[in-house]
Parts: structure tokens; sequence; C-alpha cells
């Protein structure tokens, strides 16, 4: 196992790795929160993951950091409580380039800048220790919420695709120059 990255301070929130202890509330925060249906675009929490499914697209390396470049779990610390989750997928090599994905568990914790501020944190850190040079992100184009934050921390259309019906915006952020 490598060692975890340390605490990442942003100016509202710090991140913090997530770790193996912390999986069933990162579980809990995908299937049983406020955040729920627009991770899974669901209203009726119909289709949602089992643990096992969950898990095997949340690879150990999410929570153990043994293997920073296929990906990593933050959690997201406001006022010294665990309100969420920001985290990026493996870099490309190619273009090095990854998508981030965050969750804010609680309704009463969004609206507050917590997810514009643990993106830029994150951003901040994968442009300056991995090298990364974009970042994207695909909400659903009616989760207009996630959008306006996306577009705060300095995400912008790329393109926008329709897949089963929704349609879902690609959004991202280039590394500054």
């Amino acid at each position: 196992m490598t060692s975890l990255p340390p605490l990442l301070q942003g100016a509202r929130v710090t991140l913090r790795p997530l770790t193996p202890a912390d999986k069933d509330l990162f579980y809990q925060w995908a299937v049983r929160s406020d955040a729920t249906p627009f991770i899974f675009n669901t209203a009726d929490n119909s289709g949602l993951p089992t643990w096992e499914q969950l898990f095997s697209d949340y690879q150990p390396h999410y929570f153990d950091a043994s293997d920073p470049a296929q990906g990593q779990s933050f959690g997201i610390l406001a006022d010294g409580r665990l309100i969420g989750q920001v985290n990026y997928d493996g870099v490309d090599p190619l273009d090095n380039s990854t998508e981030l994905d965050i969750w804010i568990a609680s309704s009463t914790d969004t609206s507050r800048g917590y997810g514009t501020d643990a993106l830029t944190t994150l951003m901040d850190y994968l442009f300056a220790q991995l090298g990364v040079e974009v970042c994207t992100i695909v909400p659903a184009a009616s989760n207009t919420r996630a959008v306006r934050t996306y577009e705060k921390a300095g995400f912008r259309l790329a393109r926008e695709v329709t897949h089963n019906q929704v349609r879902w915006l690609h959004m991202e952020r280039q590394r500054p120059a």
C-alpha cells in the first residue's frame, strides 16, 4: 500500500483521502442519501447498485492509494464533518486527462460553496502533483444545481450526449497555463 496523500486544504473545505474503513459511509451516501437520485439519475431509487456492484466500479485503489494513477476518493470535510466525497478516475496517459465525480450527501450542505471548493481543491492537487492537463465531469443536463457548481469551479461545456433518453453534459476544465 502506498501512503495516502496529505489532507488537501481548500478555502471552505478540507479533503481527506478515504480509507477502507469509510466504504460503508461511501455506500450509504451513494444509495441512501439526498444525493442518490442525482448520482443514479433516478427519481424512484430503482436500479440502485448493491454493495458488490458499487465496489466493482470503485476498486480498492480508490480507498488505499495503492495506485494513484488509477483514481482516488476523498472525503469532503466542512466544519469538521464529513459531508460527501469527491474523486478522480484513472489518469489517461495519452492526454493526461481524468474524470471527476462529487456527491454532497445532504441537501442541507448544498448551495454553500462546498462543492465548488472541493472540486477546485482536488483539481489544484491533480494539476500540480499528478500532471493532469484536463479534468472532465459529466452531469445530467437536468441537474442544474450541479452544472452551476461545475461552472463556478471553471468547467465549460465541451459537448452534449443523449443516452437512454437522458441529456448528459461533458464539461471540461483545462490546466491553467
